[in-house]
């Protein structure tokens, strides 16, 4: 079977009823949340309560899981509402994800009913690093036997969370990841960022031990589908851009009609909205390939690298096109703007993810 592009019903519905919510609750907390500095509890409660955001199987007490182009689908939605509160959800969530796919019968057993409780399971999956970023071949984090060491940035609720996964490379040079629990590693400092402020992050010094997931092709497959979460949210960030930027040039009149009309503006819009539908071209087949076990790190690399660079262009042209309306917070779209440009940092910084799809080129 080929890759296609068309939603299932299931899926359609999926995205129309997270569409609503996006637009109806976390639109409005935005801002709310950025001043706060986190994600109001009883939001997260909202989210998980929808089930997208940790999906656990049936036989561990959750409401049942999805397919990776699925979860790429629903990440970008909720990212349309807000990018900030969707990666606190998701992330805090993405445990779930990993270790239903390459757990253990033992770990998955012993970690996901932390998240089938009402209130959100806290969790992260740690990869940044200050120098290889997202890029999994480069990692320096140590992961020998149940032995974790290194230092990683951008990690997710590492004050609160009940379980945690590491990535880093194995004695042997291959891709390795181990479960750590609370008291394992140190916490060095939160981390002030340009934009994603609702999703409150920490440097964090691993040393000491986990729990090693098996390795092998299901943790590969499981850790790009980690991966291709920043990227889905770097979509539905770049396409709230795009929208909120078309509707302003619609409405916006200058010298008799709709800034639209002109040149300098509908052009940039064209842009934007070709480079939103090739990132999510690339996230979806990318997330295909997942689903049948034949994603490369390459593909990943793509995915995410055009998610994120979609992100930031519409959120730099989004606030050229506002003009003087785009720097002020009346407006979402500095917000937007700051948001792409930190998930850029946290995943594909400028060339890093060149870097990675070069690889498999050469």
């Amino acid at each position: 079977m080929g890759f296609d592009l068309q939603p299932t019903d299931e899926q359609q519905a999926l995205k129309q009823t997270l569409a609503e919510f996006a637009a109806a609750v976390l639109r409005p907390a935005a801002r709310d949340a950025e001043a706060a500095g986190r994600t109001p509890e009883a939001l997260a409660r909202q989210i998980q309560e929808i089930g997208v955001a940790a999906p656990v199987d049936e036989a561990y007490g959750g409401g049942g899981t999805f397919d990776a182009v699925t979860y790429c689908m629903a990440a970008e939605e909720l990212a349309w509402g807000d990018p900030a509160i969707a990666y606190q959800a998701l992330g805090g969530g993405l445990a779930a994800v990993v270790i239903g796919r390459a757990g253990t019968d033992e770990q998955k057993a012993s970690h996901l009913p932390i998240f089938t409780e009402p209130a959100p399971g806290r969790s992260f999956v740690a990869v940044a690093e200050k120098v290889a970023a997202g890029d999994l071949e480069s990692l320096d984090t140590t992961i020998e036997g149940n032995l974790v060491a290194g230092r990683k940035y951008g990690v997710l609720d590492a004050e609160e969370a009940q379980v945690g996964i590491v990535v880093g490379r194995s004695q042997d040079g291959g891709l390795a990841a181990a479960t750590v629990r609370p008291g394992c590693y140190e916490i060095v400092k939160p981390e002030d960022k340009l934009g994603l402020e609702a999703a409150p992050t920490w440097v964090v010094d691993f040393d000491g031990s986990g729990d090693a997931l098996r390795p092998g092709a299901e943790l590969q497959q499981a850790l790009l589908l980690a991966k291709l979460m920043t990227g889905a949210v770097a979509l539905g960030c770049a396409r709230a851009s795009l929208e909120y930027a078309a509707n302003y040039a619609t409405e916006r009149e200058a010298f008799g009609k709709p800034i639209g009309a002109f040149q300098g503006i509908s052009f940039k819009i064209a842009d934007m909205a070709i480079a939103v539908d090739a990132a999510r071209a690339a996230l979806w087949r990318t997330a295909w390939h997942i689903d049948r076990g034949t994603a490369t790190l390459a593909d990943a690399a793509e995915a995410n690298g055009q998610c994120v660079a979609a992100a930031v262009l519409c959120g730099d042209d989004g606030v050229q096109v506002l003009g003087g309306h785009g720097f002020v917070t009346d407006h979402p779209s500095e917000m937007w703007f700051r948001d792409a440009v930190t998930l850029s940092v946290l995943d594909s910084p400028e060339l890093v993810g060149d870097v990675m799809v070069a690889r498999s080129v050469f």
